[in-house]
């Protein structure tokens, strides 16, 4: 739930800058989009089963828990924001 809310919020950030530099706001909302979802995918496939893994064997450890499900939205969104900065970047 808070990846789907975070993505929606990005796609809205790259519609609404590219609604405002005055570009065509679908191919800037796929590439926000994609700039979420790629690492989002990566993180979960090859990151988050180690840490399950070693969650399995200390249960109480909440620090791990919250790394375990919800760092693949921190991480996905940095990498978004800096496509962002990227690609609406002005150098006039």
């Amino acid at each position: 739930m808070p990846g789907t809310l975070a993505a929606i919020i990005i796609v809205i950030l790259f519609i609404r800058s590219a609604l405002e530099a005055n570009e065509s706001p679908l191919p800037k909302a796929l590439i926000g989009f994609l700039s979420f979802f790629i690492p989002a995918l990566l993180w979960t496939y090859f990151i988050t089963p180690g840490l399950r893994d070693t969650l399995a064997h200390d249960p109480t450890n909440i620090t791990l828990r919250l790394t375990a499900n919800y760092a693949y939205v921190l991480v996905a969104s940095i990498v978004s924001l800096w496509t962002w900065l990227q690609v609406f970047s002005r150098d006039d």
